[in-house]
C-alpha cells in the first residue's frame, strides 16, 4: 500500500516522531476523531496496528504488548467517553512502570462544553497516574509545527525517564483544516521533517557517554552560559580542563559571574553579521536566564547546528528551536564527564573569537563618548568599582545597560534576573550588603526603587550600603522600540508611569547620606564620595536624568561596538530590497 498521511500537520508530527521514538506498536480502536490518524499508520508498513473494539480491552492488549516485548505501545481512540475507558489500563501501566502511550483524539478547544457531540475534558481523566499530558492544537504555521513537535518529544521521553510510566497525548482534530472534509483526506505522501529530543542521564552507561564526547570531537562548540552565582575554584579548574579538551566558547556575561579563559563578552560583539563567520557546529546551553542571549542570530541559522542543553532536571529547553539533546546532570559533573573521554586539542575557535573581541574591546567606548544619561552614569559607575566588591543591579533597563560594557573579574554581579521583574531589588541587595563583607552596591531605575521602598524600612542598613538611584522620572524602557508609550494618548502615565518624585526625603529619613546629580559636573564632583570605602552611614546617590536622553544614547551603545563594514551592512539591510542586499554584501566583502 503506497504510503499517504493525514493532510493536518499535528498528525503528521505525531507519527513522525512516534516513528522517530521508536514506537512501533498500536492499538487502534473504532471511531471517527482518530480516523486521521488510523488511516494514516495503516498505510504505514513501519507500524504493527491491531484492532480492539472495546478500550477498556484496548488498554490492557497493549499492556500485554508491552510485557513481552518490553517496548513502548499505544493505544488511540476517538474523542469523548471512549479515552475514559482506558483509565483502568493507564492505572495498572502506572503502578506496573509499564510505558503505555496514550492517544485521544478530541474535538477543537473551543466546543467544549457548548453541547458538542464526544467533546468532554479530555486533559484530567488520568492526572493523578500519568507521567505526562500534552494538548496538540491544530498546526497552522511554522512556529505551531515547532510547538507541536516539541510537546510530542517531552511527552514521549517521559515514558522512561528515571522511571517507565504512561503519557497521554491528546490531539485536537480540525475537520475544516486544512481543507474540507480533513478528517478523511489521506493525501499527503510523505511526513515532515522533525527534530527528536535524546536524553543522556549522568548514571547512563559509559559507552552513551563516549558516544556523545565523539560528537563534539572537532566541532566548533559554543556554550552559552546563563545567570550563575560566583562559581567556587575547583569548579572553575574543572571548566578550564573542558575548554582545553574541545575547544569550546563560553558565551557569558557579567550575571553569569563566570571568569574563566574561554570566556568571551556580551558586550557588543554579538550581532547577524558575526555568524557567518564563526557559526557553530553545537551550541551547548546551561544556567540561568541569558541577558543577550544570542537566540536572534542563532535562530536564523538553527539548521546549521545541534542544540544541546544541560539540566540537572533534565527539563527541555528549546530556545533556538532546533534542541535534539538534553544532557541530565549537574554541570559540574558534565565537564569532569566529558573531559575524561577526551584528549587536548588544538584551539582554533577560540581564536577566532578572540580575534573579534580583541577588535570589539578596541572600540568600546569611554563613559565620556555618551551625553550626561544613564547610560553615562552606569558607565562611570562600572569604571569606579572597586575590586572583590558586589554589584547589584535592577531589572529593566539598568541591566541591559550594564550588559553592554565590559567590567573587572573581580566584581561578583547579582541581578533578580529569574522573571525579569522589577519587585525586590533592593530588597534582595540590603541582603547582599548585610553578608557580603565587601564593598557592595546597587545599580536601581526609579520605578524599581520606589516599587521596593519598604527595602529600607529595616534594621539590615549599614554603612556598607551604597546605592545609585537612575532617575528618569518614568520608564525609559517602556519608551523605548516598539512600545513608545508617549505617543500613545494617556500612554505615558498609565504604561510609562512617569512621575516627579524624588527619593531625598524618605531615605534621609532612613539614615542615608543623600547625594545627587543633574549634570556631568555634579556627577563626577559626587563619584569619589559615593564610592568611597569608609562611611559611618549607607549612602544614595540620586542621578536626575533626561529620559528622551537615555532613549537616545542607549541607542547609541550597539553601534559603538560596530566596524564600519558592519555598519553599512546593517544600513543595507534595513532599506534595500533582498536582490539588491545580496549584491551590496558581496561589495562590502
Amino acid at each position: 500500500m503506497e504510503k499517504k498521511y493525514s493532510a493536518h500537520k499535528n498528525v503528521q508530527i505525531l507519527i513522525a516522531l512516534l516513528k522517530e521514538h521508536g514506537i512501533r506498536n498500536i492499538v487502534c480502536s473504532a471511531g471517527t476523531r482518530n480516523i486521521s490518524f488510523v488511516f494514516s499508520i495503516l498505510r504505514d508498513d513501519y507500524f504493527n496496528c491491531y484492532s480492539i473494539v472495546d478500550e477498556r480491552s484496548a488498554g490492557f492488549f497493549a499492556i500485554g504488548l508491552i510485557q513481552v516485548t518490553q517496548q513502548p505501545a499505544a493505544v488511540v481512540c476517538t474523542s469523548g467517553t471512549a479515552a475514559c475507558n482506558y483509565l483502568s489500563a493507564v492505572t495498572e501501566a502506572y503502578y506496573q512502570h509499564l510505558p503505555l502511550v496514550v492517544l485521544t483524539s478530541d474535538r477543537l478547544r473551543y466546543h467544549l462544553n457548548q453541547q458538542e457531540d464526544q467533546c468532554i475534558p479530555q486533559l484530567h481523566l488520568y492526572q493523578d497516574v500519568i507521567r505526562k499530558v500534552v494538548d496538540l492544537a491544530p498546526v497552522r504555521d511554522d512556529m505551531d509545527a515547532w510547538h507541536c513537535g516539541r510537546l510530542v518529544n517531552e511527552a514521549l521521553l517521559e515514558l522512561n525517564h528515571r522511571e517507565k510510566g504512561p503519557v497521554q497525548i491528546n490531539f485536537q482534530v480540525d475537520p475544516k483544516y486544512p481543507v474540507e472534509g480533513g478528517d478523511f483526506i489521506i493525501n499527503q505522501p510523505g511526513l515532515p521533517k522533525v527534530i527528536k529530543i535524546n536524553r543522556i542521564m549522568a548514571d547512563d552507561d559509559d559507552s552513551d557517554w563516549l558516544e556523545l564526547s565523539q560528537r563534539l570531537q572537532g566541532k566548533r562548540i559554543l556554550i552559552c552560559y546563563g545567570q550563575h552565582l560566583p562559581l567556587a575554584s575547583d569548579h572553575v579548574d574543572v571548566i578550564n580542563d573542558f575548554c582545553d579538551r574541545y575547544d569550546a566558547v563560553f558565551f557569558s556575561e557579567h550575571i553569569s559571574n563566570l571568569h574563566i579563559k574561554n570566556s568571551v563578552g556580551s558586550a557588543g560583539i554579538l550581532n547577524h553579521v558575526v555568524w557567518d563567520k564563526i557559526c557553530p557546529d553545537v551550541v551547548i546551553t546551561m544556567g540561568g536566564h541569558r541577558m543577550a542571549d544570542p537566540k536572534i542570530g542563532l535562530r536564523k541559522i538553527n539548521n546549521r547546528f545541534e542544540h544541546w542543553h544541560v539540566s540537572p532536571n533534565g527539563d527541555i529547553s528549546d530556545v533556538f528551536m532546533c534542541q535534539n539533546q538534553i544532557v541530565e546532570c549537574k554541570e559540574k559533573f558534565f565537564f569532569m564527564k566529558m573531559s575524561s573521554l577526551s584528549k587536548l586539542c588544538e584551539h582554533p575557535y577560540v581564536q577566532k573569537w578572540r580575534e573579534m573581541e580583541k577588535a570589539r574591546i578596541a572600540r568600546e567606548p569611554l563613559a565620556s563618548d555618551f551625553a550626561y544619561s544613564q547610560v553615562y552614569a552606569i558607565k562611570q559607575l562600572i569604571d569606579h568599582l572597586p575590586h572583590n566588591s558586589i554589584l547589584h543591579v535592577s531589572n529593566s533597563n539598568s541591566v541591559r545597560i550594564l550588559t553592554s560594557f565590559d567590567m573587572s573579574d573581580a566584581v561578583d554581579v547579582f541581578c533578580n534576573r529569574g522573571t525579569c521583574g522589577i519587585d525586590g531589588s533592593m530588597s534582595s541587595y540590603v541582603a547582599n550588603s548585610l553578608v557580603s563583607n565587601k564593598p557592595s552596591f546597587l545599580c536601581i531605575g526609579d520605578l524599581s526603587f520606589f516599587y521596593d521602598m519598604n527595602a529600607l524600612w529595616n534594621k539590615y542598613i549599614n554603612g556598607n550600603t551604597r546605592i545609585m538611584l537612575c532617575n528618569n522620572s518614568g520608564g525609559a524602557i517602556l519608551n523605548w522600540g516598539p512600545y513608545l508609550t508617549v505617543n500613545i494618548e494617556g500612554g505615558d502615565v498609565n504604561t510609562g508611569a512617569t512621575h516627579n518624585t524624588s527619593a531625598k526625603g524618605w531615605v534621609e529619613s532612613r539614615g542615608f547620606k543623600y547625594l545627587c546629580a543633574h549634570n556631568k559636573e555634579e556627577f563626577d564632583q559626587v563619584i569619589d564620595a559615593f564610592i568611597a570605602p569608609q562611611s559611618d552611614r549607607p549612602v544614595l546617590l540620586e542621578v536626575f536624568t533626561d529620559m528622551a536622553t537615555d532613549i537616545k544614547e542607549r541607542g547609541k551603545i550597539a553601534t559603538s561596538y560596530m566596524d564600519k563594514q558592519s555598519i553599512a551592512a546593517n544600513s543595507v539591510k534595513s532599506f534595500i530590497p533582498k536582490p539588491i542586499k545580496d549584491l551590496a554584501k558581496k561589495i562590502l566583502k
